[in-house]
């Protein structure tokens, strides 16, 4: 045994050269693949997040892509231009009024902090038997209208802080609504060379996971449709309908509140935490009929996304509502927007494969 273990490996003749050359040759066709990846990605660094955008947009628009082309008789390229006129004008309507809003919020605020004869109203003895936070609510507000520049001296450093945040953010919306039209462009293009997308995808999928590949292909799409229905699409609807009552209501800077609201049922944050201190607030403001109604009105939608998501998250999907809203917020809080979709994608991949194995005959 030990004789065996100790004899060396005979080559033919030039034979262990021609090995170490096929090794180095493959170490360098490696190395060179590995640089050529690492290059690209810094190549296309900038524009990833749109390009990814942009085929996730083109799945979620497909099924619609379609019945429209079907309606023009097959003339996809025509199809993809309207599709991406439509979406601009969909997404540049509320972006422009919800900039105006909020540049029109900030501004606002900035007049009442420089306005030399500010007061602020005291608070009723009925701000004192609010849950919780009433009587905490009271003396602060009582204490900031009785002595407003000794309280705006000391919180001007955060308030300082938070309007450069604002500033932030407002730039970032900007930027944001300009990455999405470019999204919107490069997902018309995919769809107009559709056909040429989808073989390359069915390729890939072929190569990654083999007989299977179609399979995961299918899962994958149908996950994005999911997430993009069951995530974004109740947010934006739920954000919409709040956002009308805001408005109709007379809740001042409105437009920050939508933003606000839109963040929070993306990242899955219930929007009764904002619907709670809003229903406070009318209450305080407003009559109490007016207010009865309005509170009614808020409660409802921000309850909204508990009967929606159940109902569309699992729609004609082979992965339970769970794995996929699991991966959808784990994706979210690790990854960003782009996680929604990732997460889900991955864990739903994931989780048919644990399916594959366990029920795999050894």
């Amino acid at each position: 045994m030990t004789e065996t273990m100790n004899e060396k490996i005979h080559f033919p003749e030039g034979g262990e050269k021609k090995v170490v050359n096929i090794a180095i040759d493959m170490i360098l066709k490696i190395g060179v693949l590995i640089l050529m990846i690492v290059l690209c990605y810094k190549i296309l660094y900038p524009f990833i997040d749109i390009l990814i955008w942009g085929v996730i947009f083109a799945i979620i628009l497909f099924p619609f892509f379609i019945k429209l082309s079907g309606w023009l008789g097959k003339r996809y390229k025509l199809s993809s231009l309207l599709i991406i006129i439509v979406a601009l004008f969909l997404l540049s309507l509320p972006s422009i009024w919800l900039v105006n809003q909020l540049v029109d919020g900030i501004k606002f605020l900035s007049e009442i902090l420089q306005d030399e004869n500010l007061t602020i109203t005291p608070p009723e003895e009925s701000v004192k038997g609010w849950p919780l936070i009433g009587p905490w609510v009271y003396e602060n507000w009582l204490n900031f209208s009785q002595h407003i520049d000794e309280s705006l001296e000391r919180y001007m450093p955060k308030i300082t802080l938070w309007g450069e945040r604002a500033l932030g953010a407002l730039a970032d919306t900007g930027l944001g609504i300009i990455s999405f039209a470019a999204s919107i462009i490069i997902a018309g293009f995919i769809l107009m060379f559709h056909q040429k997308g989808a073989e390359a995808g069915k390729k890939f999928f072929l190569r990654i996971a083999g007989d299977r590949g179609i399979e995961f292909l299918n899962i994958s799409l149908r996950t994005i449709r999911n997430v993009a229905i069951g995530v974004l699409g109740v947010a934006v609807i739920q954000t919409t309908m709040m956002g009308l009552g805001l408005i109709f209501a007379h809740i001042p800077l409105t437009a920050v509140w939508i933003l606000v609201l839109l963040i929070m049922t993306i990242a899955q944050i219930p929007a009764l935490i904002f619907n709670i201190p809003l229903i406070i607030y009318l209450f305080t403001t407003r009559d109490p009929g007016p207010a009865a109604l309005w509170g009614v009105y808020f409660m409802a939608m921000g309850m909204m996304d508990n009967v929606l998501k159940p109902i569309l998250m699992g729609k004609g999907s082979e992965v339970p509502m769970l794995v996929i809203f699991l991966g959808a917020i784990g994706g979210f809080a690790g990854y960003g927007f782009i996680g929604l979709f990732l997460g889900a994608i991955i864990l739903s991949l994931i989780y048919k494969l644990y399916l594959a194995w366990v029920s795999m005959k050894l």
